[in-house]
């Protein structure tokens, strides 16, 4: 009887890899090579990894101005400054995104670099008051392409992390 991949042994390996595609910065594209590396199918590990990284986008959308906004408000100094650099780092790493739009958001989010992503294209297209609908369409394209690139270098053997 071949060996093949068997959910119920691979309960952890699922988790952590679903947990780590939703971190920030971490995501599915360094999610996925996780995944490889500790056994599991390229394709299921590629799935995975692009389904529970893709699932911040919608609450960063909805909730990114007003928790920022609330931040704000607070009397407490740290949590001002930390709003403030979010929204400052989202606003310095929106250049391209400007100057390009979709094409520069969707760019943004494929390239599979430390600082490029959902969350991070989720709160430039948020901050830049972009269209919801074009914006998470060209994110989730984006991250398909990303986690797709991870997928097959992770598959070649090749990591980043080396």
């Amino acid at each position: 009887m071949a060996s093949g991949f068997i959910w119920s042994e691979n309960l952890t390996q699922i988790i952590v890899t679903a947990l780590l595609s939703m971190v920030p910065t971490f995501e599915g594209r360094y999610a996925v090579v996780t995944a490889l590396a500790m056994g599991m199918p390229a394709v299921f590990s590629f799935l995975l990894a692009l389904i529970f990284s893709t699932i911040p986008m919608p609450f960063i959308f909805m909730l990114l101005k007003p928790v920022l906004k609330w931040l704000y408000s607070l009397p407490i100094e740290p949590l001002r400054k930390f709003a403030a650099w979010v929204e400052n780092r989202s606003v310095k790493k929106s250049a391209s995104v400007k100057k390009k739009g979709l094409l520069g958001l969707f760019l943004f989010v494929a390239v599979p670099l430390p600082g490029t992503g959902v969350w991070t294209g989720s709160a430039i297209a948020t901050i830049l008051n972009m269209n919801k609908t074009d914006s998470m369409l060209a994110i989730v394209v984006g991250n398909v392409v990303a986690c797709l690139a991870m997928t097959i270098l992770g598959s070649m053997g090749i990591t980043l992390f080396s």
